[in-house]
């Protein structure tokens, strides 16, 4: 074997070793330069330079150039487009792979190219190589896509090539591209772990049912920092409203956008359809989107968008978050990708295990706020029990120690429940202290706390009244309203109520002491014939 035939071995081998060793973004810069060295090496050209093909605008970026100071300030850091090169690459110039454009074949160049000319005089050697003329060789993926385009100049024999020397400039053009394919796969494992390990972070924190906030604010964060959108909310559905973030990573959770959206699930439908379905997300173009959805105007103009057919521009890209039942709850709404790119098939299927994670979420805190209710609340009326009383009023005490507050206690009994209830029966007897419950809570302020004390018999809470004289106003409100008729299912009721109101006579009452004295105020109320409200007077009746 010749000297020079293992000289290019030894250089292919060192290319190769190079283009492997591309684990990361950030390694492909120096093993390009690495293999254009090799090129300008062996092979005998005093320029070479790499134009990477950059997806997200769909044109090429000079990211390498080997060779003369003059060479680099010319061509390195250009930008060109496919229309520049397309008369350059062009099938007539195509040669055993590579594309030779002997200098004067083309009469129009294309305006803006940067190409560095030297400024040698042409060879006199058959074959002269001119100074004008340009020697290619595309790059490509395995599946035929174009990577970037390597340009080779200044050949040290100033000859034209020959066959040998177009199959091995091809051959040396394919490692460049292996090394741009394995740092372009490399930072798509990279996202994809990174991805996988956010989705078990979240997974964990599921475990506590009571996080669902935090759950779907590590799901927002993870899809920003995982997936790179730079904008990502979760919105939840409620019945006949617009959808209302719950969670959000790049946006506030009060940003004005979210009022622009007033979209519910239902209106937001026609886009969840199985034509824009890519790997359970929903990804439509913005013009087809808000046509969709009838929009007058645009809700949203993305901010990092790009240019051709693999690059995001103001895209809509929505995930449904579906219970465990198969229902809707919501969607996670992301946007502007950090690297202004539609997302590949892996990035969307993390989006779509991100949006389960959050529907677990959901379904976690439901089951667990379910939980939470049916032990402080009384399972026919809805009002807190007795337990839940007991730690409200003690509550609502602490602060009458620890500032200038007050507190009164309302008792309240139906007057002839009993009879109600044997009359129209127990399944009207239920629903009378259902809609009495209702009268009760509806009327009183959102702060306050109303309770099923048992049987017929009710107690309210009612902070920072100011006195007295308002607890029995309130009392006396309650009195009026719950004497008015109440239609059921089978019948009319009449009721009446029986109220004892009590306030602490000193800062040290206990909650027991308090609802003892209310409670006896309302007897009293019974006694003086019922449909009536009393206070209980401080010292008299007190334990």
């Amino acid at each position: 074997m010749s000297s020079s035939s293992l000289s290019l071995i030894a250089s292919l081998r060192g290319a190769l070793e190079a283009a492997r060793g591309v684990q990361t973004q950030d390694d492909l810069a120096g093993a390009l330069d690495r293999i254009a060295e090799v090129i300008a090496v062996t092979l005998g050209y005093g320029t070479v330079a790499v134009n990477l093909h950059r997806p997200e605008w769909d044109d090429f970026d000079a990211i390498t150039v080997h060779g003369s100071a003059a060479a680099r300030a010319v061509v390195l850091g250009q930008a060109s487009t496919w229309e520049q090169w397309a008369p350059y690459i062009a099938a007539h110039f195509e040669r055993r792979g590579a594309h030779h454009v002997p200098a004067g074949s083309l009469t129009d160049s294309a305006d803006g190219m940067a190409f560095y000319t030297p400024a040698a005089p042409p060879s006199s050697a058959p074959d002269r190589w001119d100074p004008e003329d340009l020697l290619l060789a595309v790059m490509r993926r395995a599946n035929g896509d174009v990577l970037g385009i390597l340009s080779v100049d200044e050949p040290a024999d100033g000859r034209r090539p020959g066959d040998e020397d177009l199959d091995q400039l091809v051959a040396l053009a394919q490692i460049a591209a292996l090394a741009v394919e394995q740092a372009q796969d490399a930072r798509r494992d990279a996202t994809h772990r990174a991805a996988l390990e956010r989705l078990l972070s979240v997974s964990s924190r599921i475990a506590d049912q009571r996080s669902r906030g935090g759950v779907l604010d590590a799901v927002c964060a993870g899809i920003r920092d995982a997936l790179r959108f730079q904008r990502v909310a979760v919105l939840l559905a409620e019945e006949g409203r617009p959808l209302r973030p719950a969670a959000t990573a790049g946006w506030a959770l009060h940003d004005p956008v979210f009022a622009h959206v007033a979209l519910t699930l239902e209106q937001l439908s026609p886009m969840l359809q199985p034509a824009h379905d890519r790997h359970g997300c929903y990804l439509l173009e913005r013009e087809d989107a808000e046509a969709l959805l009838h929009l007058q105007t645009t809700i949203y103009r993305s901010q990092s968008n790009g240019r051709g057919p693999y690059a995001w521009d103001r895209h809509w890209l929505v995930v449904p978050l579906l219970g465990a039942d198969g229902r809707p709850r919501g969607v996670i709404w992301v946007d502007d990708p950090s690297d202004r790119l539609l997302p590949s098939r892996e990035r969307l299927q993390a989006l779509r295990l991100f949006a389960d994670q959050a529907a677990a979420a959901l379904d976690a805190a439901r089951d667990f706020e379910a939980t939470t209710h049916r032990a402080d609340h009384d399972p026919l009326t809805g009002l807190a029990n007795r337990a839940m009383l007991a730690e409200r009023l003690r509550h609502a005490l602490q602060r009458v120690k620890r500032a200038d507050a007050s507190v009164a206690v309302l008792f309240i009994d139906l007057d002839n429940f009993k009879h109600a209830n044997d009359t129209l029966g127990h399944t009207a007897g239920d629903e009378l202290l259902r809609v009495t419950a209702a009268r009760i809570d509806d009327d009183l302020r959102p702060g306050d706390t109303v309770a099923r004390f048992g049987g017929d018999e009710f107690v309210a809470i009612c902070e920072d009244v100011s006195g007295a004289d308002e607890a029995m106003d309130v009392a006396e409100r309650l009195r009026t309203l719950l004497a008015e008729p109440i239609p059921l299912a089978t019948g009319v009721a009449h009721v009446t109520a029986s109220i004892g109101v009590a306030l602490p006579d000193r800062p040290d009452r206990s909650a027991e002491a308090l609802l003892q004295a209310a409670d006896r105020a309302m007897y009293e109320a019974k006694a003086a014939g019922r449909d009536a409200a009393r206070l209980a007077t401080p010292g008299a009746g007190w334990p």
